[in-house]
C-alpha cells in the first residue's frame, strides 16, 4: 500500500491507518475501487484514497440507477471529480427489476460491482458512524438482528471493505470543505416515507441530542457482535462442504447463527430466519430438502447430513443415450468430468474382470449388481454409498449388458472381482479412474 507520509491531512492519515489494520498486508499490485455515488461519503473516500493509495492503483464505479431526472449531471460530475483526480470511472447504467425500489437498486447495485471486481481488488464502500447506527436501529425495528454492517466480505472475484465505520459524517465534510471540492445532494435522502430517512432526520438527531456518544456505544456493541461472528467464522472455517447434522447446534437460535456462519464463510449473506428454519424442519421429514442459494448454488439435506453444492447445475440429469462403448487406456468424458479405464490386472485391488464389452451409460432403471453378497438394484447400492440422490444421474456406470461391473470408482461388482476360469492371462483386467 503506498504511503505518502508528511504529505498527508489529518483525515488521509486516519484513513491510511484503517486500512493498514483492515488490510495488514497487501501483495504487489493488489488494486482498489471506491463506490463512487457522488455524495459526499462517497466522494471524501475516492478523494483521501487516491492520494494515500495513489491514483493509479484506485478506480472509481458509479452505478447510474437512473431513478432521478438529474442522473446523467451526477454521472458528469463523477466524471469530471475523477478527471481532475486522475483516476479511472467505470460507470454502470443499471436496470432495475420490479418490486421495492429500494431493495432492486440496491441488488443492482452490488451486483455491477461484483461484475467489474478482478481477483486481487478490493472495493472501497463509504459508510460511516452514523450509517452503522441507523443500519443497527432499522434491523432492530424490523425485528432482522442485532447484527451491524460487516466491515469487510467477498464481493464477486474480490473483496469490499468499509474503512469509514470510524469516521463520523462531519469528518467528511470538513475534509471536503477545506479541499474545497464540491459533491452531490440526492434529494431522496429527503423522503421520510423510507425507514432510513426518517430515523436519520427525525428519531436519531433527538436521541443524539439526548445521548451524544450514542453512536460511539452502538460502535462498540457493533464491534462486540463482530468479535463474536469472527469466533464462529475461525471455529467453522475448517468445514467441510458435507456436515452431519449431529454436529450443529440444537437450540434454534445457535443453530441458525452456525447455519448462518456456514453459508457466510461460502458467499451467501442474505438467507433468512424463516428460510433457515424451513430447511431445517424440511430435513427432519425424511426426505431431500433443499435452500436455494445465489447463482444455482443450493444448501441439501439428506440422511442426517447437510450438503453445500456451489453448482446444482451440475448434477442435471443427462440425457439418455445409448451405451458408449469404453476402450482401454482412452479418456472419457461423462457428467462434466473426464474418466479412464485402465488396463490393471487381478492383484489390483481397484480393479475387474471384464467378460465382454463395456460401455460407459447414463441409463439408472432395470440395472443391478452383485453388492454385499446377492443382487442389488442400483437405487439401493447409490443409497448404500451414502450417494445423495442430486447426484447420481451424474455418476458414472460402467455395464456389461444389464449388469453394473463398477458404480463410478465407489463400488465393484463382486461377481467380477476375478474370472470364474481363473485363467493366467490377465489382458482382460481393468480400473476405471477420475483423471478430472
Amino acid at each position: 500500500m503506498t504511503v505518502l507520509g508528511s504529505q498527508l491531512g489529518p483525515f488521509e492519515q486516519q484513513l491510511q491507518i484503517q486500512l493498514q489494520e483492515l488490510i495488514p498486508t497487501s501483495g504487489p499490485g493488489q488494486k482498489f475501487s471506491v463506490a463512487l455515488s457522488g455524495g459526499a461519503d462517497s466522494t471524501a473516500l475516492l478523494v483521501a484514497a487516491s492520494r494515500v493509495l495513489g491514483a493509479p492503483n484506485v478506480r472509481a464505479l458509479h452505478a447510474n440507477h437512473g431513478l432521478q431526472s438529474t442522473s446523467l449531471e451526477w454521472t458528469k460530475h463523477c466524471q469530471c471529480l475523477c478527471e481532475r483526480l486522475g483516476v479511472e470511472l467505470v460507470v454502470g447504467q443499471l436496470q432495475l427489476a420490479k418490486g421495492n425500489v429500494e431493495a432492486a437498486a440496491r441488488r443492482a447495485r452490488y451486483d455491477f460491482f461484483a461484475g467489474q471486481l478482478k481477483p486481487n481488488e478490493t472495493l472501497l464502500l463509504g459508510h460511516h458512524s452514523q450509517d452503522q447506527l441507523e443500519t443497527v436501529f432499522m434491523r432492530m425495528i424490523q425485528g432482522r438482528s442485532l447484527r451491524p454492517m460487516r466491515v469487510s466480505g467477498r464481493l464477486g472475484k474480490g473483496v469490499f471493505l468499509r474503512p469509514l465505520l470510524v469516521f463520523a459524517r462531519q469528518q467528511m465534510l470538513d475534509y471536503l470543505n477545506q479541499q474545497k471540492i464540491a459533491w452531490i445532494e440526492d434529494p431522496s435522502n429527503r423522503d421520510e416515507t423510507l425507514m432510513r430517512n426518517f430515523l436519520r432526520h427525525r428519531i436519531l438527531p433527538l436521541l443524539l441530542s439526548r445521548w451524544p456518544s450514542l453512536a460511539q456505544a452502538v460502535q462498540r456493541v457493533a464491534a462486540w457482535q463482530q468479535g463474536q461472528e469472527a469466533l464462529l467464522h475461525e471455529l467453522l472455517q475448517e468445514k467441510g462442504d458435507q456436515v452431519s447434522f449431529n454436529e450443529l447446534p440444537n437450540a434454534a437460535p445457535s443453530r441458525r447463527a452456525w447455519l448462518r456462519i456456514f453459508l457466510e464463510l461460502r458467499g451467501h449473506y442474505g438467507v433468512t430466519d424463516r428460510a433457515l428454519d424451513e430447511f431445517w424442519r424440511q430435513s427432519h421429514q425424511g426426505a431431500t430438502s433443499r435452500l436455494d442459494l445465489a447463482a444455482d448454488s443450493a444448501l441439501m439435506g439428506w440422511r442426517n447430513s447437510l450438503y453445500y453444492e456451489a453448482d446444482m447445475a451440475v448434477y442435471a440429469p443427462l440425457k439418455e443415450v445409448s451405451p458408449g462403448l469404453l476402450k482401454a487406456d482412452e479418456v472419457t468424458e461423462f457428467g462434466g468430468q473426464h474418466w479412464l479405464l485402465e488396463r490393471s490386472d487381478s492383484h489390483s485391488a481397484d480393479g475387474f474382470y471384464s467378460p465382454g464389452k463395456l460401455c460407459l451409460s447414463t441409463r439408472r432403471k432395470g440395472l443391478s449388481m452383485r453388492w454385499q453378497g446377492r443382487k442389488a438394484d442400483i437405487k439401493e447400492v447409490f443409497r448404500q454409498l451414502d450417494v445423495p440422490p442430486w447426484r447420481r444421474a451424474t455418476v458414472p456406470l460402467v455395464v456389461w449388458r444389464d449388469e453394473v461391473v463398477a458404480v463410478s470408482t465407489l463400488a465393484i461388482n463382486e461377481r467380477f472381482r476375478d474370472r470364474p476360469e481363473g485363467p493366467a492371462d490377465t489382458s482382460d483386467y481393468y480400473r476405471f479412474l477420475n483423471v478430472k
